[in-house]
């Protein structure tokens, strides 16, 4: 797969090379990390920075291995910080950093991530942000809850459809945010 249309914008390349190659990279991420959650989170935030990033990007080699050699260092540097990956308000605070954004744009953006959040109705609301901010595996969120784990599956199920509606316009996929794939732990 060739990088130049993502890298000149193209959506539809960028979701088809995220389809082709997420479950293989997330499989290979936990072989380091080993925590399925983490190495899902750590692929969502590779795509996430590489459609932010997609200009300045020089893929020397195929774009498979510019993934895995990505993937890997990502894995490695998480081993060695010995935590979890970002939580998703540091990742708004990044999109505030971008320079070819205006203030006022990422203000916009900013806020309507966070009146979106802020709108969900408030057991989903507390689920989200006990994943997406705090890091937490589904399970440890039933415990701190007082919920069942396929109560709060139902509930990120039903924010992450919300989300994806409300935001859909802000980052195609928004990986770091709208995947649904498994993180039960």
């Amino acid at each position: 797969m060739d990088f130049a249309p993502i890298a000149a914008g193209d959506r539809a390349a960028f979701e088809a090379l995220f389809r082709l190659h997420y479950r293989a990279l997330c499989a290979f991420a936990a072989g380091y990390v080993k925590d399925m959650d983490q190495a899902e989170d750590l692929v969502q935030d590779l795509f996430f920075r590489l459609w932010l990033d997609r200009e300045k990007v020089k893929v020397t080699t195929s774009v498979k291995a510019y993934l895995y050699a990505a993937v890997r260092n990502r894995c490695l540097n998480a081993v060695k910080a010995g935590g979890r990956v970002r939580a998703l308000n540091e990742e708004v605070e990044e999109l505030q950093e971008a320079p070819e954004r205006s203030e006022d744009e990422h203000a916009e953006r900013i806020a309507r991530v966070q009146a979106a959040i802020e709108s969900l109705p408030e057991e989903r609301r507390k689920v989200f942000k006990l994943s997406r901010y705090e890091g937490l595996k589904y399970h440890e969120i039933a415990e701190r809850l007082g919920i069942s784990v396929k109560t709060v599956e139902n509930q990120m199920g039903s924010a992450l459809k919300t989300l994806r509606a409300d935001l859909k316009d802000l980052v195609p996929l928004l990986p770091w945010l709208f995947w649904w794939g498994e993180r039960g732990g």
